[in-house]
């Protein structure tokens, strides 16, 4: 009963793995499909930031607070004497005495410091890794800021050429006398509207441009990607595939956990400490120039108090609170993870209907073009659908990219997308 009862778990595992597998393969081929910066170069540009620099240098404190701990506090000492013997009457003598001694740590407390290292160490590289995460999580959203702004512009960019063309088919057709003179007037105020609306989406789009090279040295901007005009691709796999990998594989968590095992360490270590450390120490004299010689040993035991038991109470009290701290950030994780997966879904869904929404209002400021240059419908028709296909087409490329950003930032927190360093390197 029992093999077969093994023999699940291991059939099951395995089929996890697979599933997994195929749930990495898939995400590997999504990122290509997404407009992103080059990513080995962007992962160069990541790694200098200055954050991670100096998340780096607290994986080093981390290891040498490791060391400090394994080594221990307590140092040998040498004790030096001299004194000079005058006795009433009698002849003076030269006396000296020599003492090495140390505090020798005992009940443990050698492998509870051992293992406070190791838990510092753990907590240092966690406590990167989520920076390191942070700092792409930065980095995604000022990118597709950038892409927004350069989005807009290129789309208020067309529709200045297209006021342009109405303005000459409205200039056209009062020359001929088929149009009145205010038919003209309108469509330069179109024209003069769009073009103002262009230059301030560019100036937006330089702003952003100019910030995302501040913030990101580096980082290559001037790339086509193969996606860029492309939908958003929707997630493979399924919301729960998702969430178990985002909350599995977490370094908000793996942190509050090394903090809880810190916490817990010191905690043990002040109960510990209740039996404080003995002193041993060898003793060598020579008294009445050297008639007589002495060689000893010693122990020297502080008595405990008040003060290492308050400690105690203060490390268990800290415990608890790591503790809470973890079950809030397991919590926290959870629901921004389920969050994220569901808006990646939804933005998809929406970025889909807008663009259907953009075809057909652009098939409807066409038609609405061409029936003014006929005659068929009057101007102010024809740039009222010019205007709602152009809030049609803002609007869709908003959402594209509200959707592109939704799917990479789920690839992000899966780690399928610059995943922190191992070790840092």
């Amino acid at each position: 009963m029992k093999r077969l009862k093994a023999s699940r778990v291991a059939l099951g595992a395995l089929i996890c793995c697979l599933a997994f597998g195929a749930l990495a393969n898939e995400a590997d081929a999504l990122v290509a499909r997404l407009s992103l910066p080059p990513v080995n170069p962007t992962r160069e540009v990541i790694s200098a930031l200055p954050q991670v620099q100096a998340a780096r240098s607290g994986m080093a404190l981390a290891l040498a607070r490791s060391q400090q701990l394994a080594a221990g506090v307590h140092e040998w000492n040498i004790k030096l004497g001299a004194q000079r013997r005058k006795e009433t009457a009698g002849p003076d003598y030269a006396e000296s005495d020599l003492a090495l001694e140390r505090s020798i740590r005992w009940g443990g407390k050698a492998q509870t410091d051992r293992d406070l290292g190791d838990a510092g160490v753990a907590a240092g590289q966690s406590a990167y890794a989520d920076v390191w995460h942070e700092a792409v999580r930065s980095l995604v959203a000022a990118w597709y800021s950038w892409q927004r702004e350069r989005s807009t512009a290129a789309v208020l960019t067309q529709q200045t050429a297209l006021a342009q063309e109405q303005l000459q088919v409205a200039t056209r057709r009062v020359k001929a006398g088929d149009a009145p003179r205010m038919d003209q007037l309108m469509a330069q105020a179109e024209q003069d509207r769009t073009q103002a609306a262009e230059q301030l989406a560019i100036a937006r789009e330089q702003i952003q441009r100019q910030e995302l090279q501040k913030r990101f040295p580096g980082l290559v901007l001037e790339t086509e990607s193969q996606a860029s005009t492309a939908e958003a691709p929707p997630l493979p796999g399924t919301s729960q595939d998702w969430l178990q990998r985002i909350v599995g594989d977490n370094h908000e968590i793996e942190l509050a956990e090394a903090e809880l095992r810190q916490a817990r360490l010191r905690s043990e270590r002040a109960r510990l400490d209740t039996r404080p450390d003995p002193l041993l120490g060898v003793r060598a004299a020579r008294e009445r120039s050297g008639q007589e010689n002495i060689v000893g040993v010693y122990v020297s035991i502080p008595l405990p108090g008040a003060y290492r038991e308050g400690e105690q109470r203060a490390t268990l009290a800290l415990a608890d609170a790591a503790e809470q701290r973890l079950a809030q950030t397991r919590q926290r994780v959870e629901a921004a993870a389920q969050r994220a997966v569901l808006q990646a879904a939804n933005t998809v869904a929406v970025a889909q209907r807008q663009a259907a929404v953009q075809q057909a209002m652009a098939r409807v400021a066409q038609l609405s073009g061409k029936a003014y240059g006929l005659g068929e419908v009057t101007l102010t028709e024809a740039l009222q659908a010019r205007r709602a296909a152009l809030e049609a087409a803002l609007a869709a490329e908003a959402a594209r990219w509200d959707a592109q950003e939704a799917v990479t930032r789920v690839l992000v927190d899966a780690h399928r997308l610059w995943a922190a360093e191992e070790g840092g390197h």
